[in-house]
């Protein structure tokens, strides 16, 4: 990376292109620079955020600026919080945008879960695979605490023609998430999820299409026989099912 690329991204001109720059942006140097965009409490809220998580990963920074965020919106005046928040939830950077992903999970903690799942969709829609990924991941808590609420929403919501929301659906609840707590529950009990598997398991779109075979593949890791049992009840007939259902086995075929 040059460095008048690095220097773009951490001012937040440019969104990243992939992990590598995701993991680059210095934190710090970009909510110094878009607190030049806000209001100076909201700014001098996201930069102490950022100070004080500059020595954690990425996960944990990308959480507590938004957190941050998130608890600044909720105490200040509506329509400056509405006009903060947008400023955020459209930003250049994709960075900036997964702050606004957690804020957002943050906003609605005492809404009921449709209406936390419904605004959420937005960044699970978001054009960058960052924030898609920021998206579940800040959700996933709040919908842990309640699985089976979580999953029957998750069901009708993963009826979706979006593939971006179907691939959301599959993706939060995963039992092994990528960069986050696993969900010991389902990686006990993932028969539980079969309403919302089941469906998908002919998902014709790639996208979604990984996140079904990843979460059975995830399951495959505590329990094998309900796997192999679930592709015997509902064997593969097509290009797309059998692509799953390879994918979904490949921890068992090692």
């Amino acid at each position: 990376m040059s460095d008048e690329r690095k220097t773009q991204l951490d001012h937040g001109l440019i969104p990243t292109r992939n992990l590598a720059e995701c993991l680059a942006v210095d934190q710090l140097a970009l909510a110094t620079a878009v607190a030049q965009q806000l209001p100076p409490a909201v700014g001098e809220c996201l930069v102490q955020a950022a100070r004080e998580k500059q020595p954690l990963g990425l996960s944990k920074k990308i959480e507590g600026i938004g957190l941050a965020l998130g608890q600044w919106l909720q105490q200040a005046p509506v329509a400056i919080s509405q006009q903060v928040f947008e400023h955020c939830g459209a930003h250049p950077s994709d960075t900036v945008r997964s702050w606004a992903a957690f804020a957002q999970a943050h906003l609605t903690v005492s809404l009921d879960l449709h209406a936390a799942v419904a605004a959420q969709l937005r960044f699970a829609r978001d054009p960058h695979f960052g924030v898609r990924e920021w998206a579940w991941i800040a959700l996933r808590p709040r919908l842990s605490e309640d699985l089976p609420a979580a999953l029957a929403l998750l069901g009708r919501q993963a009826s979706s023609e979006d593939p971006l929301e179907r691939r959301f659906c599959i993706e939060v609840l995963r039992p092994r998430g990528v960069w986050c707590e696993h969900i010991t529950a389902l990686k006990q009990a993932p028969e539980a999820a079969e309403a919302l598997l089941v469906p998908h398991l002919a998902e014709s779109e790639k996208y979604p299409q990984d996140s079904v075979a990843n979460w059975l593949n995830d399951a495959s890791k505590t329990r094998p026989d309900w796997v192999l049992d679930l592709f015997e009840r509902h064997p593969p007939a097509c290009k797309a099912s059998r692509r799953i259902q390879q994918r979904a086995t490949r921890s068992l075929t090692r």
